[in-house]
């Protein structure tokens, strides 16, 4: 017999809405368009904060508000690669955000896509070299960190799709990175390939002239208040900066109008309706070591068991595929989520991984379940992503209205529960995934960082940086 639904008539005229909806592809383009990347300490940043809290406020949601906090900021220079032997050539490239200014050089080594065994293999070349690594596989910092520990000089990270030019993404992770880090295109890094086959050694100088200033980011907040459990609080976020290079608009804007569409649907057709308080928060400074996320997450106060919830929304419109689920390390919710899927009809497939390298991650630090949204059958990689052609083009707004349908009727479920089977996690537990999961590598290889650098420990040192 099937399940009845409940909410089947809140469901229609949000499914309905959303559907029929060109608010989020308006916002979109015009937050890709009219303000550029947003990337943090440009003026698109500071105009794309202002426009968002006018969109909640008109949405109706209440304690509608800028959230500011300071930090230091990083600001482009230029970048050189020059090959000097056994030719003497400048190729392009470009700083890694947090790269900080400097000159260094050496011998070329190459580690494929930059896990353990591809920096075993080449131990023994590896210390005063420039390392080079694609872009494929594990994530970026993984390879960097490992270039630390490894004694190299400099690090360069190859884009490993043809065609879509130089590939970025921070490699300082809250602060002045360690060694230089610039990107290169796959066509430049196919060159230095056949250069060193062709010839052997192949020795390179990079510099880099980057700087840093004290600047200003703000995260944008709005909430619908519950009726039953004011106090009890579930939260929906995605950022809006971009890198600088690139308008962002599938990373991270495809998700960032999923979570301002979510807001103006539960606003426009269940304020009256919830039970727990919703907070939407668009969050700041994520592509260069979650700045927003952190500061935000230290402000829920000494105990935050009140925070029932925290969904990551990052790219969640992204084309490719149907919508899932990703819950972070919860089985226990796993049986939730399928409930509300027969209700309202839906096939939702749920996972259960994490990461390092979004916005959940600092309230999961903080014992907060977490989970995010998935693109299936989406190829693996970026694809154009921390790229120049990551571009309003690229966009689909029928990807987008899907994330924000599924968000909306799952949030809608999970704020009127009678009770939820998620609790803070006890710090001992966190502490065992930061040890143990194969997600959470990053972590281990940044103590490692600063272990070998004599920093505290990786959360203190996040924490003080964000003070």
């Amino acid at each position: 017999m099937p399940t009845t639904n409940p909410y089947l008539e809140l469901d229609q005229k949000i499914v309905g809405d959303i559907y029929t909806s060109t608010e989020p592809m308006a916002l979109l383009t015009t937050l890709c368009d009219d303000f550029g990347s947003r990337f943090g300490g440009t003026e698109g940043a500071a105009l794309a904060a202002n426009l968002l809290e006018k969109k909640f406020a008109a949405y109706g949601l209440a304690n509608v508000h800028k959230d500011a906090y300071d930090y230091d900021g990083w600001y482009r220079g230029g970048a050189t690669l020059e090959v000097l032997s056994p030719i003497a050539r400048e190729v392009p490239c470009i700083s890694l955000p947090y790269c900080p200014a400097a000159e260094v050089e050496g011998n070329l080594v190459f580690v494929d896509e930059g896990v353990e065994k591809d920096f075993e293999k080449e131990k023994d070349r590896l210390a005063a070299s420039i390392v080079i690594s694609r872009s494929g596989g594990i994530h970026r910092m993984e390879k960097y960190d490992r270039a630390i520990l490894y004694d190299a000089n400099g690090f360069i990270f190859q884009n490993h799709y043809p065609g879509y030019g130089e590939v970025t993404g921070t490699v300082g992770w809250n602060h002045e990175a360690v060694i230089p880090g610039i990107g290169i295109s796959y066509e430049t890094g196919e060159f230095l390939h056949r250069l060193s086959r062709q010839n052997g050694a192949v020795r390179v100088r990079i510099k880099t002239t980057d700087e840093y200033r004290p600047t200003t980011a703000w995260n944008v907040v709005g909430e619908l208040r519950g009726k039953t459990h004011p106090e009890e609080l579930i939260i929906i976020g995605c950022h809006y900066d971009g890198h600088d290079i690139t308008q962002g608009a599938n990373d991270p804007l495809s998700g960032m109008v999923v979570v301002t569409e979510m807001a103006r649907v539960l606003s426009a057709h269940a304020r009256d309706e919830l039970a727990r308080t919703v907070r939407f928060i668009a969050w700041s400074n994520e592509e260069v070591g979650l700045f927003g996320a952190y500061h935000d997450a230290q402000g829920l106060g000494d105990n935050p068991a009140h925070v029932r919830f925290v969904w990551n929304l990052d790219s969640a419109g992204n084309p490719g595929g149907r919508k899932g689920i990703q819950l972070h390390r919860l089985p226990d919710f796993e049986p939730f989520i399928e409930n509300a899927a027969e209700e309202m009809g839906q096939d939702i497939s749920v996972g259960g991984g994490i990461s390092c390298y979004s916005d959940h991650y600092p309230y999961f630090l903080r014992g907060l379940p977490t989970g995010s949204m998935t693109t299936v059958g989406r190829p693996p990689g970026r694809g154009f992503g921390h790229t120049a052609f990551d571009t309003v083009d690229k966009t689909d707004a029928m990807s987008i209205r899907e994330a924000a349908a599924l968000g909306a009727r799952l949030v809608l479920r999970q704020l009127n529960a009678e009770s939820l089977p998620l609790q803070l996690r006890e710090e001992d537990e966190v502490e065992r995934l930061l040890k143990e999961d194969s997600g959470l590598e990053q972590h281990r290889l940044r103590e490692a960082v600063y272990e070998k650098l004599g920093k505290e420990n990786l959360r203190q040192y996040c924490d003080a940086v964000m003070e």
